[in-house]
């Protein structure tokens, strides 16, 4: 590890959780909070519809401006507590099937693609193409969604893509922040991991009220249910596949961070993960971690199992208890006959029956056919509920084949410079990356918190080569 690229997090690690100007920063995060949980206890949550997003907005626009890391944590705290709030608030006002509540995260993390957009010449850098050619294939998307899907819902669309990619690499070339960046995205991954595992505890033992009235109004079937000791748990999010990817980054980060928040959030985060019994994600968190364990050397993994050791042992009574064990005993004994599961039967036939279809648009349907977005548009085209094939479907034969190949681009980049890495939290990162990337096997998880988690990932794992290249780029 250069000097130039320890420099930056020795400094991050002495100010942005000790310096009076950062504490501040989270100060104006905390009072943020619980300004919306007094609104809130007031039966007033009809005024968050559009004070919660533009609050969160001129807040963010300070942070960036004045305290760049305490913004990196706050976008994380956005990402995963949004849709809470939002529930809460409709809870209140009644449900709307369009909440300007969710647009907090978009509006939040365009400040960083913002700072990217400041400096266009910057992604012509060759190691940037993976960044650069998936970016050009949304602005295909968007061209082509506009034509057939609407103005509304393929720019909707269009930003939940691009705007996570616009962070990553933000995130990549913000020099001057770098170390308060990577600090306070690590420290907010475990301050985030703790709360998000708290409430799906909260969750599965006693279903709170504003959640029943949610999954009631928006016919939402995937999360059981919605009895306490019966929910496949989501947590602050909207569903247990988003909320399983926000708990698995977490906590293969906590392998690679140091200090003891990272066990007590853990001891609390691997129930919460398990009893999302997302079981795609059981496996893709089992490769992050086989790669981290693989790449670090062997004092470094000796360390990374004990505290591996430890997180077990402590997790271990929460995990013995009676509806606990119950709901993972059960969800656990279907890896013993997969082919008589459902959800395994519905892949199947998926694969089997609509590949063919998914291969069969040359130009795509374009951003805004699928998903969230369609609730923009009177069209509703049926989608597919994986990220492999939707990816052909919407971008077209050659869109898509660019889109793999910027995928492919980026994974050779990555296990080309993590070889001689010996940065935890960085190897840590591009195991995430794979993770998530595996994930779009089950659904497509690159727009939206997914999108946001594994841009993010792909940027602190590119690491100290991209920051010596950077500055070689005339600002």
């Amino acid at each position: 590890m250069s000097m130039t690229a320890s420099a930056p997090r020795r400094q991050a690690r002495r100010s942005v959780l000790f310096s009076p100007k950062f504490l501040a920063g989270y100060g104006l995060v905390v009072g943020f909070a619980l300004l919306t949980l007094a609104v809130i206890l007031i039966h007033a949550g009809t005024v968050l519809n559009f004070g919660f997003p533009l609050l969160a907005a001129m807040l963010g626009a300070v942070l960036f401006i004045t305290r760049r890391g305490v913004y990196v944590a706050f976008v994380w705290w956005i990402w995963l507590f949004t849709p809470l709030v939002r529930r809460l608030v409709d809870f209140q006002s009644g449900y709307h099937s369009l909440s300007p509540v969710m647009l907090t995260p978009l509006l939040l993390t365009l400040f960083g693609t913002f700072a990217i957009a400041a400096r266009p010449r910057i992604v012509l850098q060759r190691r940037l193409l993976p960044f650069s050619l998936f970016g050009l294939v949304l602005v295909y998307g968007l061209f082509v969604g506009m034509a057939l899907n609407g103005l509304a819902a393929s720019l909707y669309d269009f930003a939940n893509w691009f705007v996570p990619l616009g962070f990553g690499l933000f995130l990549l070339t913000d020099t001057k922040h770098a170390g308060e960046n990577r600090q306070a995205f690590l420290h907010a991954a475990i301050v985030g991991l703790l709360g998000t595992s708290l409430y799906g505890i909260y969750q599965f033992f006693d279903f709170p009220p504003w959640d029943e009235y949610w999954l009631v109004h928006s016919h939402f079937a995937a999360a059981g249910p919605g009895l306490s000791e019966k929910v496949r748990l989501f947590g602050p999010l909207n569903s247990p596949g988003p909320y399983s990817i926000a708990l698995l980054a977490p906590l293969v980060f906590a392998l690679a961070a140091k200090g003891p928040s990272k066990i007590v959030a853990s001891a609390v985060g691997y129930p919460a993960f398990g009893l999302s019994l997302v079981r795609s994600a059981w496996g893709n968190w089992l490769l992050a971690v086989a790669y981290l364990v693989f790449r670090i050397g062997g004092k470094l993994r000796l360390r990374v199992l004990l505290t591996a050791l430890i997180i077990g042992a402590l997790a271990f009574p929460l995990l013995t208890i009676g509806p606990v064990a119950d709901q993972l005993a059960k969800r656990f004994s279907t890896f013993n006959n997969l082919q008589q599961d459902e959800s395994v039967q519905a892949r199947e036939s998926l694969y089997e029956n609509f590949t063919g279809e998914a291969f069969s648009q040359p130009i795509g349907l374009g951003l805004g056919y699928n998903g969230l977005a369609t609730k923009l548009n009177t069209t509703v085209t049926p989608g597919f509920d994986s990220g492999v094939l939707e990816i052909p479907y919407e971008f077209g034969w050659v869109g898509g084949a660019a889109m793999f190949l910027a995928i492919l681009l980026l994974v050779l980049r990555i296990l080309s410079i993590q070889r001689f890495s010996k940065d935890h939290f960085e190897i840590a990162c591009g195991g995430v990356l794979l993770a998530v990337l595996g994930e779009n096997l089950a659904g497509l998880n690159f727009p939206g918190l997914g999108g946001f988690i594994m841009w993010s990932a792909a940027a602190f794992a590119y690491g100290a080569p991209v920051a010596a290249a950077r500055r070689t780029i005339r600002q």
